[in-house]
C-alpha cells in the first residue's frame, strides 16, 4: 500500500535537505539578512547553536502578513515566473529555508518595516504557529531559533560537540562576511564576543580583519575584466602555502560556491611553484551575467554551473599565472637525487693540454654468463615466488644476500614503487612513516597517562578569537594528551616524544582544537596521542634528508598492520598487470 505522508512528517524529511546542522541555519538566516538590505548583522550563539541561534539585522523588515507567509514552503518574494530563474541575484530565492527551520525547531520572529508604527512577533514550533502579536521593535528582523531538532531525536543525536558545531558555523560565517565588506558583522558565543567586524572599504581589509593581519603580506592581487566574466581577488605566494588548513574561497555575484573544476585551474596556474603536498590559499571573486550561470542545482546552493566553464577555467588560470610571473615567483631549482652529480665543464687555460676521454670497462665481463646465486634465481623467479600471497607484507620481496634486489623507486618525493608478482606496489611515504612510528610508540602510551615535558620557552599560539574559544573548550583534551597551556594561551609543556619545534607544536594544538578526528572520540587517549605523535614525527622525517627507500619499505612491512595508517587511510596499493595492460590497448 502507498500512503501520502502527513504534512508534518514530509516537512521534516524535506528539512533534512536544507538543514543538516546548526551551521545550515546560520547560513540561511545570514543570507536572508543580506538580501534584506541590512548594513548590520548580529549573530548570537549558545552551545554551538544547539541551544540558541539568533540573527538580527536592520534590513527592510516585514509586515504582519508577510511575517506569516515567510514560513510557508516555497513562499518567496524573489521569484514571480520561470524567467526570473534566469536572472537570480539574491542569495535565497526558493522559499525553503524558513519553512524547513520552523519544522524542526522553536522559532521566534520579530520584525518591523520602516513605514509601520509597530512590529510583529510570530512564534512557531514544528511548523505550527503558536502565536502572533504586535510588539515594539526596531526596523529590521530578528530570528531566534532554539532547540534545533527537538522533534527529530535521531538527527539531534548526531550533532557533534559544541566546539565542532561552532567550527562549522564559523565556516559559514566566513563565507558570508568575506563577500560583503560593506556590512558590519558581530558574532557572540556563550556571551563572549568572537567577532566584531566593522564595515570595510575593500575586500583585502575584510579578509585581514576576519582571518588575521598576517594575511596582508601573503596575498597577491589578481584582476581581469572580460565580456564574459570579471575576476578579481587574491592568491597566496607559493611560500605561504599550507599542508593542512589555509583558506580557499570562490564567489560569484556575491555568492560562495565550491568548484573542484576551478580549483584545478588554480593548481595548474601554480604548476611546480608549490612545495610538495601543499596547497595555496585564494579568495576569488567573479562577476558575470546571472543568465549564464545556474545556482539552482543543489539544495544548499553551494554549487554553480557556468554556461561555458572551460572559458572561465582558462581565464582564471591565465590571470593567476600572470600575477605569479609579475612578482617574479619563478620555479625554484629542484635538486633531485643525482642532480648534482653531473660534471660542470670548465674551459681549459690557454695552452693547456686536455687528454681525450677514456672509457673504463672490464674486458672479461660476459653479460650472458650466469654465476653463483644469479644462476639459481632470476628476477622473474623472484616475482613468481611472491605471487598468490594473501597479505601486503607478503607481496614485498626480501631476497637473500647475493640475489637480485627488487628495486624501490621514489616517485615525486611522495610515493615509492616496487614490482611485485601481481603488478606494481605503490607505498605512500607519509602514511607509511605514520604507521611505523605509531607502532613504535603505542606501547608507551596505551595504558598510561602521558607525563608532560616542560618546554624551555613557551610557544605562543597567536590564535584568532574563535580559535581561543575552541582552545578553552579543548583544555581538558589537551591536558589528557599531554599539552599544558598558560593564561596567555601559550604552550608550556608537550607529551613525551613530541617534537619541540614551534611548527610541530602549533600543528598538533590546532589539530586538536579544530576537532579533527572528532568522529573517533571513543578512541582511547593513548591511541589518539600515539597517532598524533606519529604524524608529527613523520612530518619531521619527511622534511629531513630522505631515508633509504628500501629501509623505509622494510620498516613498513615489519609492522603489525602495514596496509593502513593509524587513522585507517591506506598506506599501499597495487596497480595490477591487468590495469597496466588496459592502458596499452
Amino acid at each position: 500500500m502507498i500512503y501520502v505522508l502527513p504534512p508534518h512528517i514530509a516537512s521534516q524529511i524535506a528539512a533534512g535537505e536544507v538543514i543538516q546542522r546548526p551551521a545550515s541555519v546560520i547560513k540561511e538566516l545570514m543570507e536572508n539578512a543580506v538580501d534584506s538590505g541590512a548594513d548590520r548583522i548580529d549573530v548570537v550563539l549558545t552551545d554551538g547553536g544547539a541551544t540558541l541561534m539568533q540573527v538580527t539585522d536592520n534590513g527592510c523588515g516585514m509586515g504582519p502578513e508577510d511575517a506569516l507567509l515567510a514560513f510557508e514552503r516555497h513562499a518567496t518574494s524573489k521569484i514571480r515566473g520561470v524567467e526570473d530563474l534566469q536572472k537570480v541575484q539574491t542569495l535565497g530565492f526558493r522559499g525553503e529555508a524558513l519553512a524547513s527551520i520552523a519544522s524542526i525547531a522553536h522559532v521566534r520572529l520579530r520584525t518591523r518595516r520602516k513605514e509601520d508604527e509597530t512590529g510583529t512577533e510570530v512564534t512557531i514550533a514544528g511548523s505550527a504557529v503558536t502565536s502572533q502579536e504586535d510588539v515594539v521593535w526596531e526596523q529590521g528582523s530578528d530570528f531566534s531559533v532554539r532547540n534545533l531538532f527537538y522533534n527529530v531525536p535521531a538527527r539531534r543525536r548526531f550533532l557533534k560537540s559544541a566546539s565542532v558545531e561552532l567550527k562549522h558555523i564559523l565556516e559559514e560565517f566566513h563565507r558570508v562576511v568575506l563577500c560583503h565588506p560593506e556590512i558590519t558583522f558581530t558574532l557572540t558565543h556563550n556571551g563572549s564576543t568572537v567577532y566584531h567586524l566593522p564595515a570595510y572599504e575593500n575586500l583585502r581589509a575584510r579578509i585581514t580583519g576576519t582571518l588575521g593581519k598576517e594575511w596582508n603580506a601573503q596575498l597577491l592581487d589578481i584582476s581581469v575584466n572580460t565580456s564574459i566574466v570579471k575576476i578579481r581577488g587574491y592568491v597566496s605566494r607559493p611560500r605561504d602555502s599550507y599542508k593542512k588548513g589555509g583558506s580557499r574561497y570562490f564567489f560569484v555575484n556575491g555568492r560562495y560556491f565550491k568548484s573542484p573544476f576551478l580549483h584545478k585551474a588554480v593548481m595548474n596556474a601554480y604548476g611546480k611553484l608549490l612545495p610538495q603536498n601543499r596547497l595555496p590559499s585564494y579568495f576569488i571573486y567573479m562577476e558575470t551575467d546571472p543568465a549564464i550561470i545556474d545556482v539552482n542545482i543543489h539544495p544548499t546552493k553551494t554549487e554553480v554551473k557556468f554556461e561555458d566553464e572551460s572559458v572561465v577555467f582558462q581565464m582564471l588560470q591565465a590571470v593567476i599565472r600572470e600575477t605569479l610571473g609579475k612578482f617574479a615567483l619563478g620555479p625554484s631549482i629542484d635538486f633531485e637525487i643525482g642532480a648534482m652529480q653531473h660534471h660542470i665543464p670548465v674551459p681549459p687555460a690557454p695552452g693547456e693540454h686536455v687528454p681525450p676521454p677514456r672509457m673504463k670497462y672490464d674486458p672479461l665481463f660476459n653479460p650472458f654468463r650466469e654465476t653463483g646465486d644469479e644462476a639459481e634465481q632470476t628476477p622473474g623467479q623472484i616475482y613468481d615466488s611472491i605471487s598468490g600471497q594473501d597479505s601486503v607484507s607478503d607481496l614485498y620481496a626480501h631476497e637473500p644476500a647475493g640475489t637480485y634486489q627488487t628495486p624501490v623507486i621514489p616517485l615525486r618525493k611522495k610515493y615509492l614503487a616496487t614490482p611485485v608478482a601481481s603488478g606494481l606496489l605503490i607505498i605512500h611515504k607519509q602514511r607509511a612513516l605514520e604507521r611505523i612510528f605509531y607502532e613504535q610508540i603505542l606501547p608507551r602510551f596505551k595504558d598510561r597517562k602521558p607525563v608532560p615535558e616542560r618546554l624551555y620557552f613557551p610557544v605562543a599560539l597567536n590564535l584568532q578569537p574563535f580559535q581561543a574559544i575552541l582552545l578553552e573548550q579543548s583544555r581538558d583534551i589537551l591536558l589528557r594528551l599531554g599539552f599544558e597551556t598558560d593564561e596567555n594561551l601559550a604552550v608550556t609543556s608537550v607529551p613525551p616524544k613530541h617534537p619541540t619545534d614551534e611548527p610541530s607544536i602549533l600543528a598538533s594544538v590546532r589539530e586538536i582544537i579544530s576537532g579533527q578526528g572528532e568522529e573517533s572520540r571513543e578512541t582511547p587517549y593513548g591511541e589518539r596521542l600515539a597517532a598524533l605523535l606519529a604524524r608529527r614525527m613523520a612530518d619531521a622525517e619527511q622534511s629531513s634528508p630522505d631515508p633509504s627507500n628500501r629501509s623505509l619499505a622494510d620498516r613498513l612491512f615489519a609492522c603489525r598492520e602495514p596496509s593502513c595508517a593509524p587513522d585507517g587511510r591506506p598506506c599501499t596499493t597495487i596497480i595490477t598487470f591487468e590495469q597496466i595492460d588496459k592502458l596499452f590497448t
